[in-house]
Order: C-alpha cells, then structure tokens, then sequence
C-alpha cells in the first residue's frame, strides 16, 4: 500500500515529573522536530497531520482511529512528562492495529532500561563498559570496578542527570553521586566504567540489511582539563552553554579505515541485538586499546535537522527532507513486505 494520508505524533509536554526543571527543554524539543518532519514530507507534495500527544491519551486515540492514517511518523519520546513512557505509546499503537516508523515498544522498553540493555549487549558478546547498578547506598560494597567511574539514572536517555559531576574518582564521590540519582530521579544508579578516550556516534537506517551512515566524533579538544570529557544534558541542549559550544561533532569523522570498520560492525550488532528498527544511533566509545564500547543504543533519536543523525546522513549526500522520505520508505517496506518506495527523492 502506498500511503498518502500520514500522521506525525510527538508528545508535547508541558512539565516534568522528576528530575531537575531544565529537564523540559528535551522533551519540549520534539515539537520542533515534529514542524521540520512535517515540512520534509510536504516538499514531496504530501500534506500531514500533526497529532500531539498531550494530557488525554484517550483523545489522542480517538484522533488517530478518526484519521486512519496509512501510517504514522512516531515522533513521540514519552508521554505526561515521562520519558518511561515512550514504550507505552509504540503500545497504543499496536494494540489499535497503526502502522508506524521506528522501533517497537519491547526495543524501545529495553533500550530505555540501560541495565537490561547492557545485559543484553554483554551476552552477546558486544563490547560495553563494566556497569553495576545500585538502587540502595547500603549496597555499595558490591561494586568492584576501578574508579574513575560515571554514574547515570538508569532508566533515563537524553543525557538527562547527566553533568560534570557525574565522573567520580573517589569513594565519596561516588556516594554522594548516587544518592543525588536516586533522591532526585527516583530510581537506580548505573554505575559504569568511565573510558577516558573517543566517542563516537554511529546513525544506522533499514532493517534486514541495515546501513551504517558516515561516523561522527565528539571533539572534546576545547574543553578545559579539569571538565570531565563527556557529552551530558548541558552540552546536549543548552545551546548557549560553554559545553554545548566545545563539545563540538565532527562528520565524517577522522578515522582510519580499520577503525571505522570496528565502529560500524559493532553498531549493526548493537542495533540487531536490541531490536531496532528503520533507524537508530549507537554511542560508542574507544579507549587507548581501539576497543569500541557501546554506551547505549538509541532507538528512535532525535532527528532534528541538526541531530547527530541528520548531520550523518547530510554526510552521506541526504538532504534532511530525503533522510525523512528513507525512514518513511524503510517503514513501509517492513510492513509491506516489498521494495516499493514511497518516496522516490
């Protein structure tokens, strides 16, 4: 079936229900991304639907079940100012019968849970960095990594809770590190390896024989020596930051042949591993033994015009409005079963 009647979701949250109050910008940043995805689509003479997913989700329903839309673009990453909930609306989606873009509630579930996520990439044998998860100070004792270390909410994305002080070096740290995640984001601490080194991220679109897009590197060079090097919720979305503006991507990245080989094989299994589908981006970073380790895999990321995802895809000769067209075409496919392009940009 080639659509014509599309849907655009995204969740337009209006507050916060944990977390620090800066902790809205990424959430709130989606409806922005659902007006660029909503103009990619008409440059190809195709006049979408903008559906917010806002305090009702009953009325949201009846909206998409009124429209019969052919197929929806998921643009929504939680609901009623929870990012947990992402999974749940994949949920609606399948329980009413909607063809969409993206990954499915269990992957979207599982990536989200960056415990169960790294559990899964380690018995698949992909490299990822030594992690415990600690949900209670009292059981401390059990961690046996070598500090320095890096604690994050575990069931967070976005760079949310993420900041300098999140790389400990010390047992005090750490504690105090902890607790501030479990009081504040009511939930777990993943407490993790922290690989003082490169980071990478990979773009991947398609589904049976997915493709890896150009690699991007964070260039941490601008930042003083005692900032930690890492990429958190400040230098993610605070745009008038001093991290935002000195941790700068760079794609294609400098990378030998041999080691853009290593990222891209390790990203198609992360993404294989946990599920992805028609598109997702896989962080990774790379020691002094040129070991790639996944951070986390992402699916359904921003995609924004100037996402990590779009900048790779611009790399490979995709205009933002062909990259929209290419996830759309990788849906249909996947539910069509056929080559059929939708759009043909």
């Amino acid at each position: 079936m080639i659509p014509k009647n599309i849907f655009i979701t995204y969740n337009d949250d209006a507050y916060v229900r944990k977390g620090e109050l800066d902790d809205i910008i990424s959430l709130q940043g989606v409806v922005d991304t659902a007006d660029s995805v909503k103009k990619a689509i008409e440059e190809n003479g195709i006049a979408p639907k903008l559906v917010p997913l806002k305090d009702d989700p009953e009325d949201f329903i009846k909206m998409l079940r009124h429209g019969a839309p052919d197929i929806i673009f998921n643009l929504c990453e939680g609901a009623f100012g929870l990012s947990s909930m992402e999974m749940n609306v994949a949920g609606l989606y399948e329980l009413f019968g909607f063809r969409y873009t993206g990954s499915g509630p269990l992957t979207l579930g599982l990536s989200l849970n960056k415990e169960t996520a790294k559990n899964i990439l380690y018995a698949r044998g992909i490299p990822t960095p030594k992690y415990a998860v600690i949900g209670d100070i009292k059981s401390l004792s059990s961690v046996s990594i070598s500090f320095p270390l890096i604690v994050k909410p575990v069931h967070e994305d976005a760079g949310i809770g993420i900041d300098n002080n999140a790389v400990v070096w010390d047992i005090t740290s750490l504690k105090k590190r902890i607790e501030y995640i479990i009081d504040i984001y009511k939930q777990p601490a993943l407490v993790e390896e922290y690989i003082d080194g490169r980071e990478f991220n990979v773009s991947v679109i398609g589904n049976e024989t997915p493709n890896v897009l150009p690699v991007s590197e964070i260039d941490f060079s601008e930042l003083p020596m005692d900032i930690p090097k890492i990429v958190g919720y400040e230098a993610k979305w605070i745009t008038t930051s001093p991290l935002y503006k000195k941790t700068v991507p760079v794609c294609p990245a400098n990378i030998s042949k041999d080691i853009e080989e290593k990222l891209s094989c390790t990203a198609i299994k992360a993404y294989k591993a946990l599920g992805c589908r028609d598109y997702a981006r896989i962080d990774i970073r790379m020691g002094n033994d040129n070991m790639p380790k996944v951070l986390e895999v992402n699916p359904n990321p921003d995609i924004s015009p100037d996402a990590g995802l779009a900048r790779s895809a611009l790399a490979a000769g995709f205009s933002y409005s062909k990259l929209i067209c290419e996830i759309i075409n990788c849906a249909v496919k996947r539910y069509d079963g056929t080559d059929k392009k939708f759009f043909k940009p």
